[in-house]
């Protein structure tokens, strides 16, 4: 025991040594020393349990890794998401969550699980790739955009970022910038020694050259879509369309002929036979005998009944091609070409104000419409409107139509 020494008029008492208390003037303490050793072991004994969690997560990881590779995705993310449990900042994990709910199209959770990551992994191209991907699937079209050109940014030959941004360039029908994108995701592709097997892949890069009329070119990535898969009957159609285009009308047949032993439900390739004998090989009868096949296919089908009025009015059977266009338009009520075409049948049946009427929506639907307007200013001859017939020669020289100097001609006699 020891003294314990008060201010005057306070108690004299024996306390144990080292400690007091105040309470009632009695002051209480512990030793110093004794409760730095109670506090470190403490901490000791809370590291320990922060490294048996973190020894933990990193085992839950692992195991989710060997699920991921086995394809068993789902059972993967749970490993993942028991992992960030005990370890919030896991971002390798986020990150494995990001890509296993991208493969299981649950891009909402990747998407999350990516945001996460991407803070404490700002450098790494994977983490903006995939939450690019999951931001592509969501419709956030810019946010994807932003992530894939991050991630070339972070590694220039990142060829799945250059070929996702094609894609969505093709889907946004810019063919221009696709190409380009597809270009470099090429060059990425030979850089690493690989070969590009994804058929899907090619019919976009194919269908691209066929609308900005690279029809070589699109032959040559359809056919290595043909090869990769014989029987996706786009291809096939593409490939058709291709060779009619560049007057190669046997070729096309045998490419439409072939989507129809893959499909004899379609009607496309029908059509697309029908098309070649009417434009390419000037057989009209046989080319309404294919529009017809695909009308039997599909009833009433837009394309199919602007082929037959076409083949009709050029047979000089103007009534009896009113009725197809007329259906046509029914089916798709800002079908220029239809409305051109009627145009001309009413004009050519003296119905001239109801010609002039489908001649104007077809201006209206397209302003560079150049037949329109010739079909028109014969109208204007007719009625004697000089004012007029002039103005729709104005307009065809302004577009530098070839019809201009046709036109002007008859205009010249009135």
């Amino acid at each position: 025991m020891t003294n314990v020494f008060f201010d005057p008029g306070r108690i004299d008492l024996k306390i144990p040594a080292g400690r007091y208390f105040k309470g009632l003037g009695i002051v209480y303490f512990y030793n110093k020393k004794k409760m730095r050793h109670i506090q470190l072991l403490i901490l000791l004994f809370f590291a320990g349990l922060t490294v048996q969690a973190q020894d933990a997560a990193v085992k839950l990881y692992e195991e989710g890794l060997v699920l991921k590779k086995e394809k068993k995705m789902k059972e993967a993310v749970d490993k993942f998401r028991q992992a960030v449990a005990l370890k919030a900042d896991y971002y390798q994990a986020n990150y494995e969550i990001g890509w296993c709910s991208n493969d299981l199209k649950d891009y909402t959770t990747a998407m999350a699980a990516l945001k996460k990551a991407r803070p404490f992994w700002p450098d790494m191209p994977k983490v903006h790739f995939e939450l690019g991907y999951a931001f592509e699937k969501l419709g956030f079209k810019d946010s994807a955009k932003n992530c894939y050109n991050k991630a070339i940014l972070l590694k220039s030959d990142y060829s799945l970022a250059h070929k996702q941004l094609g894609v969505m360039d093709y889907v946004d029908e810019d063919y221009t910038n696709a190409l380009m994108h597809f270009a470099a995701y090429e060059a990425a592709e030979r850089g690493k020694g690989s070969t590009i097997e994804d058929y899907l892949y090619w019919y976009r890069k194919g269908f691209s050259q066929n609308a900005l009329k690279l029809y070589d070119e699109a032959k040559i990535s359809l056919a290595k879509s043909i090869e990769k898969k014989s029987d996706y009957i786009n291809a096939y159609l593409e490939m058709g369309f291709a060779c009619n285009k560049l007057k190669q009308g046997d070729e096309a047949i045998s490419y439409f002929q072939q989507a129809i032993d893959r499909d004899p439900k379609s009607h496309i390739p029908y059509n697309g036979i029908g098309e070649v004998y009417r434009d390419t090989k000037k057989d009209i009868d046989m080319a309404m005998t294919w529009y017809q096949k695909s009308l039997s296919v599909k009833k009433d089908e837009r394309k199919a009944c602007f082929g037959m009025g076409y083949c009709l009015n050029s047979k000089g059977r103007y009534s009896d091609a009113v009725p197809y266009l007329e259906k046509a338009i029914e089916q798709e009520n800002t079908y220029t070409a239809a409305y051109v075409e009627l145009g001309y049948s009413l004009y050519m049946t003296s119905r001239n104000e109801e010609a002039l009427d489908k001649l104007n929506k077809a201006v209206s639907l397209n302003p560079k419409n150049e037949n329109s307007r010739y079909y028109a200013g014969l109208i204007y001859i007719n009625q004697k409107n000089k004012t007029k017939a002039q103005q729709m020669v104005d307009e065809l020289k302004a577009l530098g139509s070839k019809n201009a100097s046709t036109l002007q001609e008859k205009v010249n006699k009135m």
